[in-house]
């Protein structure tokens, strides 16, 4: 008898699974049809966030949709892709909201520095890349950029992106007037006149070196010697700071 009534309390489990996975997958089908063959979920607005220089007139035109499309039938990626490819616009996130949104986050690319070419200056991004023609009011806002071999350039904007997002160290990025990129090192001259030199090496030592500077610059400022200084070299020996002063 136990065991005729284990076996019927099994059965009765094992009905209940098939019912509950029945009810799941038919669910799951309603849904899955609801979302993309009906047209309970179309398009009817697009919010833009984000974007300050591509008007949203420009990112609606560069996704060329006429409204009324249904939610999920949109390739998102596909979407992703047509923003990228508008020169101000490094990336950008989009999500569906129901019933009837797509919210779309604009990352635009920002100048970093005034790239030289060709005697003359272009703005670029972190990246390297190529925003407009500067104007002559930027060089009050971005330092000079010359690469004399880019073999490296991806440590060298890296560098330059660090630098301009970090406030604890001198000397800060605003007050670099050029910063030049050679096969095996970094110059960089300050406005106040003051020539650095840094070995061309990984992001990271880059990094560890920026920290040495600093304490001499602190050092420097603390004791009001800007004035007297005429190049800090920390390239050679490696490790090891060289200060030169004015002759005076």
């Amino acid at each position: 008898m136990q065991s005729v009534r284990d076996c019927g309390k099994k059965r009765r489990r094992l009905w209940l699974v098939l019912v509950f996975c029945a009810t799941g997958i038919l669910f799951a089908s309603l849904l899955f049809y609801a979302l993309y063959f009906t047209r309970l979920f179309v398009l009817k607005e697009i919010k833009i966030y984000g974007n300050q220089k591509v008007s949203k007139e420009e990112i609606l035109k560069l996704f060329d949709l006429s409204g009324g499309e249904v939610l999920y039938r949109l390739n998102l990626t596909l979407l992703r892709e047509k923003l990228k490819k508008h020169h101000l616009i490094e990336d950008a996130m989009i999500r569906r909201v129901l019933p009837s949104t797509l919210e779309v986050q604009v990352k635009e690319r920002i100048p970093l520095g005034i790239l030289i070419q060709n005697n003359r200056g272009y703005l670029v991004d972190r990246k390297g890349f190529i925003l407009a023609e500067a104007n002559p009011n930027d060089i009050l806002y971005y330092p000079y950029v010359i690469i004399e071999d880019d073999e490296n350039k991806d440590i060298f904007f890296s560098f330059l992106d660090w630098l301009k997002h970090n406030k604890k160290y001198l000397p800060v990025y605003e007050n670099l007037q050029k910063i030049l990129l050679t096969k095996d090192r970094i110059v960089l001259n300050t406005k106040n006149n003051i020539t650095i030199y840094l070995p061309l090496t990984t992001t990271s030592e880059l990094f560890r070196l920026y920290s040495y500077l600093d304490r001499i610059m602190t050092y420097i400022y603390e004791h009001q010697l800007e004035g007297k200084v005429e190049v800090i070299r920390l390239d050679y020996p490696f490790g090891r700071a060289l200060v030169k002063y004015k002759n005076f």
